[in-house]
C-alpha cells in the first residue's frame, strides 16, 4: 500500500516531468514576456475589466449599452492585435490540454480531445446583442 510520503513524492517527479515538457516550457518563457511587457498587460488587464463590467450587468439584468458592446470590440481588437498575446493564448492552450490529459490519465479516462477556449479573447465574441 501506499503512503502519503510516496504519493507526494512520485507527484514532485510528475511535477519535474511536466515543468520539462515543451508545453511547459513555452508557457513559462512567455509568461515571463508578458511579465515584461507593460503595455501588453495593459491591454489585457482593460479587456479583462471590460468583460468582468458586462458579465456583472447580465448578471445584475442591467442593460448593456451600445457603448458596452463597441468598447469591448474596441479592446478585443487590441488584443488580438497583440502578438504577444497570441502567442501567450497558443501557450496557454497547449499547457491547458498537456495538465488536462495529466488530469484524464490520473483518473483512467481516454484522452479527450483539444478544446478550444471558448472564452479567449481571441476568439470573436458575440457582439451584435443578440
Amino acid at each position: 500500500m501506499a503512503t502519503t510520503q510516496d504519493i507526494q513524492n512520485a507527484a514532485r517527479e510528475l511535477g519535474k516531468l511536466i515543468a520539462t515538457h515543451e508545453a511547459a516550457v513555452k508557457f513559462e518563457a512567455t509568461l515571463k514576456k508578458l511579465d515584461a511587457d507593460i503595455e501588453a498587460q495593459r491591454v489585457l488587464n482593460d479587456y479583462n475589466r471590460h468583460l468582468t463590467m458586462i458579465a456583472q450587468k447580465e448578471q445584475n439584468s442591467a442593460p448593456i449599452e451600445v457603448e458596452d458592446k463597441r468598447k469591448l470590440e474596441q479592446l478585443h481588437n487590441q488584443v488580438v492585435q497583440n502578438p504577444l498575446l497570441r502567442e501567450f493564448q497558443v501557450a496557454q492552450m497547449d499547457y491547458v490540454d498537456l495538465m488536462r490529459g495529466v488530469e484524464e490519465a490520473m483518473a483512467g479516462r481516454p484522452a479527450a480531445a483539444p478544446n478550444v477556449a471558448a472564452t479567449s479573447p481571441l476568439v470573436n465574441p458575440d457582439l451584435s446583442g443578440k
